[in-house]
């Protein structure tokens, strides 16, 4: 056999090959005056290697191919753990940070500031706040009425609560049959709120620090007080044929004059201390308790939190077990 070499070269500037064959005698004859001169008929193979530089000119297409799809596996992967970390943490802005559901399925704010400037504007926050987490939490409006009931749980009701309530209903609410549910620009309202909320540094009308005030001033009685307990005593009630001496205990007494004042008579919806004893002696004659243990019957929340709840103004009203447990007594 006769080898026919070709050799190929690659430089930055040139290009050349160099081709191997191999011929029969019988066909080399035959082209031997062809390639004779031209290339050497030798079974000599000489094929220089390729540099490092040249190499790397070729193979860069396919290093960046590589690195293009580990970077894109990389990202992926970076994307889930992120999207991970956020479904994983707790939203803020949940109602679950800001109430917590009671016995009685009344939600208790865990923060009495709602950041606003004044007590009238704190009692609006609370609102717009509290039918925002009762909307979502209980899936459904929530009544008008339940909403003074949970403004004096929370400790933030008073006589001018209810005509802020209106107002605030008037352009934050969706109104229907008594109920109510947030509407788009109560929505917004309720963002821009939770946002001060966050705001650690931001302080509202500290209403709360005024308890212990009303509360001294509830025990004394005004004019206007005395001629409220006369009215009270001539109208009608269910136990007038009641007999007290059934009684035994002050906070028994107590649970009678606030569900006589506030259910009865309908006459206040809390009602100061004192001013709840002076009906009770006065309309009850027979009554064997003392001012002093009647009030501290009120005012023990260790033991009787269960019957009653207070005002920020210091006022006392029966909670929805207490009204049950009144109720009772009239089977």
């Amino acid at each position: 056999m006769n080898n026919f070499s070709l050799e190929e070269e690659q430089s930055d500037k040139n290009y050349s090959r160099k081709l191997n064959l191999s011929f029969t005698d019988t066909a080399i004859d035959k082209v031997a005056s062809v390639l004779g001169g031209y290339v050497p008929l030798t079974p000599l193979k000489v094929t220089k290697p390729a540099s490092v530089l040249e190499q790397q000119a070729i193979l860069p297409p396919f290093q960046q191919l590589e690195e293009e799809v580990d970077l894109n596996r990389y990202e992926d992967t970076k994307e889930q753990t992120i999207n991970t970390t956020v479904q994983s943490s707790p939203e803020t802005n949940t109602p679950a940070n800001y109430f917590e559901i009671d016995g009685q399925g009344v939600l208790v704010s865990k923060t009495p500031d709602y950041k606003g400037k004044n007590k009238k504007l704190q009692q609006q926050r609370f609102s717009l706040l509290y039918v925002w987490a009762y909307n979502i939490l209980c899936h459904e409006p929530v009544l008008k009425d339940y909403l003074n009931q949970a403004a004096k749980v929370n400790g933030i009701y008073d006589k001018n609560y209810t005509s802020y309530l209106n107002d605030l209903a008037s352009r934050y609410f969706v109104k229907s049959d008594g109920t109510f549910k947030l509407n788009p620009g109560g929505q917004a309202e309720v963002k821009k709120i939770i946002a001060e909320m966050q705001d650690s540094d931001l302080k509202g009308n500290e209403y709360w620090s005024s308890s212990r005030k009303n509360s001294s001033k509830g025990s004394r009685k005004t004019k206007e007080d005395t001629q409220n307990i006369e009215q009270w005593i001539q109208m009608t009630s269910r136990f007038d044929s009641f007999d007290v001496r059934k009684l035994n205990t002050a906070v028994e007494y107590a649970l009678l004059a606030l569900y006589d004042i506030t259910k009865e008579l309908k006459a206040q919806d809390a009602v100061k201390p004192g001013l709840a004893y002076d009906y009770l002696v006065k309309k009850y004659k027979t009554v064997s308790v003392s001012q002093s243990n009647f009030s501290k019957a009120l005012t023990n929340t260790k033991d009787y939190s269960k019957y009653f709840s207070r005002t920020s103004e210091g006022l006392y009203y029966l909670t929805p077990d207490a009204e049950s447990f009144v109720e009772g007594w009239l089977i």
